[in-house]
């Protein structure tokens, strides 16, 4: 068996990495993501915060990160802990921007929601600190009066308004119960047996469950792009601008809805 090139020279010039089933193709302006798949939906080139990317939009999926009750909402649980939950819904325009693109483009979408078992058998205690610091504080499973915390089936696990009626019925909803959505998940079986690789990421927190699932999402080998302005946190700006350097230093790219709604089709 012969060893694999993994830095030979494309005909463009630029340079391979990776082995030829899911290498890249780093040319002068642009990245290729999937320069070896004949594409099976529309060949896209993205602007992103480092370098063109081009993609095929039936490999990329849209990921949606908690954008719900619980986290966003006025007497939720992130409202009720003391949280700025005001900051999470601004970030609502940009995630309708980034779902109107992925209809466009036919992109599955992925709604990714805390939804823990109501027997909390699943959950440790580092865990459940998380949520409950103190004895005052309500944590996973207790009462916030009409339903239990970041429980599985209740109003605090729906997708906010508006964005609830943005969803679609062929949707899917992936329920996690820790910050990584593919932990303990089905996400990972989702995407590999559709095909999907390259992973656009929306929600809340930034520096939290969007950061923790998109760094997993890398590891495990998929494409990252980051959409800015549709992704925010509670916590102090400085959180969010430490996730958007990582991202495209370690994790892949970050991209704005602008320069989603002006990618433009392209050829090889």
């Amino acid at each position: 068996m012969s060893k694999p090139e993994m830095y030979r020279r494309t005909k463009q010039g630029g340079f391979q990495l990776g082995a030829d089933s899911e290498c890249w193709h780093v040319e002068a302006d642009y990245i290729d993501l999937s320069p070896n798949h004949r594409p099976r939906g529309t060949l896209l080139r993205i602007d992103s915060d480092e370098m063109p990317i081009v993609e095929d939009t039936a490999r990329m999926a849209l990921i949606i990160v908690d954008m719900q009750n619980d986290f966003c909402s006025k007497g939720g649980w992130a409202d009720q802990a003391g949280f700025d939950t005001a900051k999470g819904r601004q970030v609502i325009p940009g995630i309708e921007r980034t779902i109107a693109w992925a209809r466009q483009h036919s992109l599955p979408v992925i709604w990714v929601v805390w939804a823990s078992r109501h027997d909390l058998q699943a959950l440790s205690a580092p865990t459940l600190y998380q949520y409950k610091k103190t004895i005052e504080m309500t944590g996973i499973g207790e009462s916030l009066g009409d339903y239990k915390a970041l429980s599985s089936g209740t109003w605090g696990t729906q997708v906010v308004e508006p964005l609830k009626r943005l969803q679609d019925e062929n949707d899917l909803v992936v329920e996690k119960n820790r910050d990584n959505a593919f932990y303990g998940t089905q996400l990972d079986q989702i995407l590999r047996t559709q095909g999907l690789n390259t992973l656009l990421f929306t929600g809340v927190n930034t520096d939290q469950c969007v950061a923790t699932t998109m760094e997993d999402a890398s590891f495990r080998d998929y494409n990252v792009l980051l959409i800015e302005d549709a992704t925010g946190t509670s916590n102090p700006d400085f959180c969010k601008e430490a996730v958007l350097i990582n991202t495209w230093q370690c994790w892949g790219f970050t991209t704005e809805t602008k320069r989603l709604q002006e990618s433009k089709p392209t050829q090889r």
